[in-house]
């Protein structure tokens, strides 16, 4: 092999390798920059972990006013979420009759994709032992 055809190669292969990493990694940066929020029934843990309290008295004063409003919380983005899908598919109806099928096609595919993000919680894999703190 020359050593031109060899260099662009290794050129070539070095540029294909670092755009797979970077696909990579913006698919990882944009995941997690979508899913801030704390899975509902974890929001006294990880709010209490965020907060880190100083001693247990603290502990116990931040861990009875999250308990407080952590059942309101969770409502109120259960409710927020129906409200959401309820315009989309809204939206969709009104859309329909003016778009063609592959308008139509592209628009249901990035409903589906948004519902994905937006749709059941799911456990997300714990990178470190979290110690149980009684939440609810």
């Amino acid at each position: 092999m020359q050593k031109r055809t060899k260099g662009a190669l290794i050129i070539f292969s070095t540029l294909l390798i670092g755009v797979l990493i970077g696909t990579l990694l913006s698919g990882w940066f944009v995941r997690d920059r979508l899913r801030p929020i704390p899975h509902p029934r974890h929001f006294v843990r990880s709010t209490e972990r965020l907060i880190a309290p100083q001693d247990e008295e603290q502990r116990q004063a931040v861990r009875a006013v999250l308990r407080r409003y952590a059942t309101a919380l969770r409502e109120l983005n259960a409710e927020h979420r129906e409200a959401l899908k309820e315009q989309l598919d809204a939206t969709r109806a009104e859309l329909a009759p003016l778009l063609s099928e592959e308008q139509l096609r592209r628009l249901d595919r990035r409903q589906r994709r948004f519902g994905e993000l937006m749709g059941p919680w799911r456990e997300r894999p714990r990178h470190k032992k979290m110690k149980p703190h009684g939440n609810e």
